[in-house]
């Protein structure tokens, strides 16, 4: 009987949060495995948006994987590629009206040089915003 329970909450309550994740209209972390990225060029306040399929191929023409991620038609994607302390931090956010995606970086403490990559999804008509902070 305490399994049936346990079973029918993770149904009830567990998987509609799983589904409510991959809606389309939410800013979504996606995998960046697999991009090859030139970090002299990347700055974490200044993001690349893309807008387009051919706009992302012509960037990254072997990255299959993060394509199959995103529908383009409904979203758009913004890359941040920088180097700096391991313990760098980027977090993502969009607001309630879903207009507005804000990321906020907080940079790390240590003196160790890592290369950070991070791809996020967010619904195509939001305004990026990148905020420092301390």
């Amino acid at each position: 009987m305490r399994l049936q329970r346990i079973v029918l909450t993770g149904i009830f309550f567990i998987a509609p949060l799983a589904l409510a994740a991959d809606d389309l209209g939410k800013l979504r972390a996606i995998d960046a495995k697999g991009l090859k990225v030139d970090f002299a060029k990347g700055r974490v306040s200044e993001p690349r948006v893309f807008t387009s399929v051919d706009e992302f191929d012509k960037a990254f023409p072997k990255a299959g994987a993060v394509k199959k991620q995103v529908d383009f038609t409904k979203e758009k994607l913004v890359f941040f590629a920088w180097g700096g302390s391991g313990q760098d931090r980027l977090a993502g956010k969009l607001s309630e009206d879903g207009k507005t995606a804000a990321f906020a970086y907080t940079r790390g403490r240590t003196r160790d040089f890592r290369r950070h990559v991070q791809l996020f999804a967010v619904p195509k008509n939001a305004v990026v915003k990148v905020q420092t902070v301390r």
